[in-house]
């Protein structure tokens, strides 16, 4: 290390951000092991995945997963070791946008990207649950200051950071590969950037990433790309209902509460005043909105034609605020409405909290309330599962539906660790036992039905577990308090004499509105 880089890494702005930075993140993970939150079912399903280590999944490259092992490993399993990667995530995000603020426009500029990203509702939400998009955001803003400091120095170690996090953020999410488009219009749009991958530097960095992505491409070859197959699903686009308004409307909506309602008008200001005057934009401009647009863009389509979530051009947002604190951190206007931004996105950072602590009054958040007492639910279900006298032991316990039995399976697992003779818990297959299991999920066979107590999350499937035993009765009806005055409901039978029903065409027919719920 240079003295001018130890002057750099030492200075009172670089002292000042690690320290908001350590301070953020301390309470963040404190708000995890204190909030009563439990895991929703995609995180539980990532549990479960992560029991079986493997270099990729249906619904996610392998990275999430890997990140859950680790932690839970190190710390025990339980719901905040489980959501550990997150705000860590979150952190180190926020340094390599401090880092390449600071690079593009100067100390100040550097402090002030970095608080605004930690700031940004997105990421006070995206802190308290574990998700592929938050573990890609540290590889994509590394990636970003690793090409910057390539055009800056021409040097090759540069390249191999920037190979290195490409081929990191293709296991974490493959969102990463906006990236590789945005610097193909960085250099088309700038010499600067043109020339730094020039010498070797852009063919190291493609044949790192590649060696790194290669693993999980291969692991996709060997199950029928059924990831890209499942990320083409998502998309469902309908033919007959394109450009739907509301749609849009409601895209928009979630970008501004994604990144803050002032933050995102003044980038719209900002991206209409860059098309205004295209021919003069700066060389930092142009290199910033080169991997600004082209997710931005391109969702946007998306959910203009067919559908796409808030969260999927999360990958243009390091750029773009980066952008922003830039433009406007010169002039004192610009700083005033930076201020306004900033008190905005603390207010609803702080009704995220509240909600995050109060997952009964978390009405408009996401599905906060469907994530609580997921604990306390299998506690209930447990007692029922332990014999009463005279009654013969159970062989299973059986869930009706796959996000139940995910989030189920994770306490369900800590209550057999207390209670070892209780049975173990298995999925009711919608489709009959020839249905292929979800991935981390134990489908019920033969072998573990001849007494299994049955516990209905999914009311209007009774009919039809009912029908794949011999015998079957209600035996018990539980009301688990949520607070606020709701409570989950949840009615259990005891099954016995497994024999799965005949899915014949006329059966198949009349589980078609219910094949979403297994």
């Amino acid at each position: 290390m240079t003295a001018a880089a130890r002057s750099k890494a030492f200075d009172r702005t670089t002292l000042a951000f690690v320290a908001v930075l350590i301070a953020a993140t301390t309470l963040r993970i404190w708000a995890l092991q204190a909030a009563p939150l439990n895991l929703d079912h995609n995180e539980a399903a990532f549990w479960a995945w992560s029991r079986t280590p493997a270099w990729g999944y249906l619904n996610a490259p392998p990275m999430l997963t890997w990140a859950i092992w680790a932690s839970t490993h190190a710390f025990g399993a339980a719901d905040w070791t489980v959501r550990l990667a997150a705000p860590l995530a979150q952190a180190a995000t926020a340094l390599a946008l401090y880092t390449l603020g600071r690079n593009i426009y100067g100390a100040k500029s550097g402090f002030w990207t970095g608080a605004v990203w930690l700031l940004t509702p997105g990421v006070w939400y995206s802190s308290t649950v574990i998700s592929a998009d938050v573990l890609l955001l540290p590889f994509v803003s590394l990636a970003l200051l690793a090409t910057w400091r390539m055009v800056q120095t021409r040097a090759m170690a540069w390249a191999i950071v920037l190979g290195v996090s490409v081929g990191l953020g293709f296991n974490a999410a493959y969102a990463v590969l906006y990236f590789p488009l945005g610097l193909l219009l960085a250099a088309r749009r700038s010499q600067p950037v043109c020339e730094a991958l020039k010498g070797g530097r852009g063919l190291a960095a493609l044949a790192i990433a590649l060696a790194l992505a290669a693993p999980n491409i291969i692991w996709n070859a060997q199950h029928s790309f059924e990831s890209a197959q499942q990320a083409a699903t998502n998309l469902n686009i309908n033919f007959t209902n394109l450009f739907n308004l509301s749609r849009i409307v409601e895209f928009m909506t979630g970008q501004a509460l994604l990144v803050g309602p002032i933050v995102f008008f003044v980038l719209l200001g900002l991206f209409a005043r860059a098309v205004g005057r295209a021919g003069g934009q700066s060389d930092e401009d142009r290199f910033l909105l080169a991997f600004t647009l082209p997710p931005l863009m391109l969702v946007t389509a998306f959910a203009i034609i067919a559908r796409a979530d808030p969260s999927w051009p999360i990958t243009g947002y390091p750029a773009a605020l980066t952008w922003l604190v830039g433009s406007l951190i010169g002039t004192a206007s610009g700083k005033r409405l930076l201020a306004a931004a900033l008190v905005s996105n603390v207010v609803l950072g702080g009704y995220i909290a509240f909600g995050f602590f109060h997952p009964s009054s978390a009405g408009v958040i996401g599905s906060a309330r469907e994530s609580a007492a997921w604990r306390e639910t299998a506690h209930a279900i447990a007692l029922r599962a332990t014999p009463l006298r005279g009654e013969r032991p159970f062989n299973a316990v059986v869930i009706d539906n796959r996000d139940a039995f995910y989030q189920l399976n994770f306490y369900w697992t800590r209550e057999r660790a207390v209670s070892p003779d209780l049975p173990p818990l298995r999925l009711w297959m919608l489709q009959g036992p020839t249905q292929t299991a979800p991935e981390g999920a134990d489908p019920l066979h033969a072998g573990d039905g001849a007494r299994v107590l049955v516990a209905h999350t999914t009311p209007n499937l009774l009919p039809f577990v009912a029908g794949d035993f011999t015998t079957f009765r209600a035996v018990d009806h539980l009301q688990v308090p949520l607070g606020g005055g709701a409570v989950r409901t949840i009615d259990l039978s005891i099954g016995e004499g497994y024999a799965p029903a005949h899915r014949d065409g006329a059966f198949m027919e009349r589980l078609q509105p219910h094949s979403q719920s297994n």
